[in-house]
């Protein structure tokens, strides 16, 4: 200290007018500092985004947020909402199901009910999502698929559905090898 200030009148001088601070203004910034420091790597770093999660809610929307659906690793997930009785499809048995096939927006691209008549499926002969998804429902049960785009129709366009989206389906299983319709 010279003369009782922490500066020389030398180097006071050298410091242009408009860059000087009084003691106010340096008091104010040092406590902002000492608050800063305080933030600094002493804090847990915030949680990475779970990638999973985040690749849901891309072709899914909010809705992939639910907690009552299942997941697989696969990237499709079920939500099962009415469990139904007997025995699950298997790859080489035709099912009977009334769905509606819609995009994470709602748009609705199928609907067996709007065509008025179930539709009969061989399952092994569906997209993959939807072959993955039939063993969790049983006769009279119904569910959501959450089909992501490798599991259904990838890079390319289907109908109204466009390339690499996710496809919500809610299917009801009304049968499982169903007597063939009658004409």
């Amino acid at each position: 200290m010279v003369g009782g200030r922490a500066f020389g009148p030398d180097l006071a001088s050298k410091i242009p007018q408009d860059v000087r601070m009084n003691r106010r203004e340096f008091l104010v910034a040092a406590g902002l500092a000492l608050v800063l420091a305080g933030c600094g790597p002493n804090q847990p770093p915030p949680p990475e985004p779970d990638e999973d999660l985040l690749e849901h809610l891309r072709y899914f929307g909010a809705e992939a947020k639910a907690s009552d659906i299942t997941w697989r690793p696969s990237g499709l997930g079920v939500r099962l909402l009415a469990p139904g009785d007997g025995a699950a499809p298997r790859m080489t048995d035709t099912v009977r199901v009334h769905y509606v096939g819609r995009l994470k927006d709602g748009k609705v691209f199928d609907d067996s009910h709007r065509r008025g008549a179930p539709s009969d499926f061989v399952v092994g002969q569906l997209i993959p999502g939807w072959a993955a998804a039939m063993p969790a429902l049983k006769p009279g049960g119904r569910a959501q698929f959450f089909i992501p785009p490798v599991l259904g129709y990838g890079p390319r366009q289907a109908g109204d559905i466009p390339p690499n989206s996710g496809l919500i389906f809610e299917v009801e299983l009304i049968a499982v090898n169903p007597a063939p319709a009658q004409k």
